[in-house]
């Protein structure tokens, strides 16, 4: 007897193997001189019985990806010559598999001049292609690169990203992942301008009470340095007791170790996804961080992917590449 999909189901299949039982006892008791064989064959047969028996169902979970700086101009430009969709594709299974893939974008998508009298990192619209195909969700756009081309700029970026379905978050932004499972993702650039912790850290304990998961991205941190400063802890910290789930850092351009803060995960610095930056090595060093958490909530679990740029696009580490990586990432 099968459901109406064709399928046995679970009490359907209890119930044979109780049948099963009752035949194999009666067998037993009327026939005494087979009980040996009866004995053999039943045991067998229940074992099998009860190892392809279902269980009870896995509760659901979601998958969240994250990665470190991404910049689409100069030399990455360069080197895909328009050939967006090649950026990621080594690595966008882990991508855009996830429920929400969440980078740091360090290139305006503009069209505009730049007006800022550092390092010129715009890319142009047509780059936002790459992050499509790669199956990015939310971007964050709080950081010290967001205003290269002014508010000008920053509105063309925000309204390009949107136009391809991706959230570029200057601030915040919210959404639902699996069963209705409601995320909140701040964004903070403490690289700038000092973060009023009083204010950030009220604003994260909002967001505790309104979702099931935040999320907080920080842009933080001595560019190049290998180990977080105190400041970047004093952050972390803050946030970590007013609630977050997840902390997420980004700046540095190399790696920083990943760690615990009581219930917290912090990631300091993921590193550069995809840079043009030729030195120090390690700034071609990336890592995607993937969050998988069930519906019902619970302890988060999490696994690493090591990553390297290599003439514009992210390729997975070799074996050895990864050895010297994960290193970076412990505490």
């Amino acid at each position: 007897m099968t459901n109406d999909e064709g399928r046995t189901t679970n009490g359907q299949v209890r119930f044979r193997l109780s049948s099963l039982a009752l035949a194999i006892f009666r067998g037993l008791v009327v026939h005494p001189n087979a009980r040996r064989w009866l004995i053999v064959v039943g045991a067998s047969l229940i074992g099998w019985l009860l190892i392809c028996l279902p269980g009870e169902p896995v509760p659901p979970a979601f998958t969240l990806a994250f990665a470190g700086d991404m910049m689409l101009g100069r030399g990455v430009a360069q080197s895909l010559d328009e050939d967006w969709q090649s950026a990621f594709s080594a690595v966008r299974p882990w991508l855009a598999e996830a429920d929400l893939t969440f980078a740091n974008l360090e290139s305006p998508l503009t069209t505009a001049p730049q007006v800022s009298s550092g390092y010129d990192l715009r890319a142009m619209p047509a780059a936002v292609s790459a992050l499509y195909t790669a199956g990015f969700d939310v971007v964050s756009l709080a950081n010290n690169h967001a205003l290269d081309a002014g508010e000008v700029g920053l509105a063309e970026t925000v309204a390009t990203l949107d136009a391809a379905g991706i959230a570029g978050v200057v601030t915040q932004t919210t959404g639902n992942l699996r069963q209705s499972v409601r995320y909140h993702l701040l964004a903070f650039d403490d690289s700038t301008v000092p973060l009023d912790m009083g204010i950030a850290a009220r604003s994260v304990a909002a967001a505790v009470a309104g979702a099931d998961l935040v999320i907080v991205s920080v842009h933080w941190g001595g560019e190049y340095q290998a180990a977080p400063s105190p400041r970047q802890r004093l952050v972390a910290q803050a946030f970590a007791l007013a609630g977050a789930d997840l902390i997420i850092g980004h700046g540095p351009h190399v790696l920083q170790r990943v760690e615990w803060m009581g219930k917290t995960l912090v990631a300091y610095s993921l590193g550069n996804l995809l840079f043009d930056q030729p030195y120090p090595l390690d700034c071609r060093q990336g890592v995607i961080l993937r969050i998988t958490r069930s519906v019902r909530g619970g302890s988060l679990a999490f696994e690493l992917l090591p990553t390297v740029v290599e003439r514009g696009r992210v390729r997975r580490a070799n074996a050895q590449e990864a050895q010297t990586i994960l290193a970076r990432l412990q505490p």
